[in-house]
């Protein structure tokens, strides 16, 4: 997938650039003696058993890839929320009405208010690895923005931010997941490339005379 190979170059010049920081590793390094097998694969995310899943609430139709494996909250917090545990991914959703007048990076600041630890591409452009505007959902001005920044030392975390503005509402959906470890970088891209090619451009509407207040 385009996005997938853009994403893991992105991933990979990070991790390269974090490296570098620590020095230059010699051209002829000894041979290492032979040590335990290596850990197992970070868990992921495969394109196979989806589900959709409707919300009254929030008035959003949601395709998730192994479906069975996500668990839902959309009753106790203001998002419809999503969480695969097995591989430290979450998806937030929302739509919320707004002023006629507003425009799109309205939205984004809003969202920015409600969730200041999100991704926040206008104050770290350099964790963004690929921007594309989307056609979901239906009606919406919508950007994808796919990025990756360091969640810790051995942590890697990568986001797909999706802002969209309709005349009076605005709409977001947030997805961020974690890795650690040497496939991290891997494991991180085929998730946003999963996410960004086929989650994203499948959410929907649905009930738009019921939108939340």
């Amino acid at each position: 997938m385009r996005l997938g190979r853009l994403t893991l170059v992105g991933i990979a010049a990070l991790a390269l650039g974090c490296a570098a920081s620590g020095g230059v590793e010699p051209a002829n390094p000894p041979t290492p003696a032979p040590g335990p097998p290596p850990p197992k694969s970070e868990p992921n995310l495969a394109d196979r058993a989806w589900g959709v899943v409707s919300s009254t609430r929030f008035g959003v139709d949601v395709a998730l890839p192994e479906r069975k494996s996500w668990q839902i909250e959309e009753l106790k917090e203001p998002w419809w929320i999503a969480r695969h545990a097995p591989s430290s991914s979450e998806l937030r959703v929302r739509t919320w009405r707004t002023s006629r007048l507003s425009k799109r990076e309205d939205c984004a600041e809003q969202v920015a208010l409600w969730r200041p630890g999100a991704p926040d591409p206008k104050k770290n452009p350099e964790s963004v690895v690929e921007r594309r505007a989307l056609t979901s959902p239906s009606g919406y001005q919508t950007e994808l923005v796919v990025g990756v920044r360091r969640a810790s030392a051995a942590e890697i975390e990568g986001y797909a931010l999706a802002i969209g503005h309709t005349i009076g509402e605005c709409y977001a959906a947030i997805l961020t997941t974690r890795a650690s470890g040497g496939r991290a970088e891997a494991s991180v891209g085929e998730r946003l490339a999963l996410f960004a090619d086929a989650v994203f451009p499948r959410i929907e509407r649905i009930g738009i005379e019921d939108r939340v207040r």
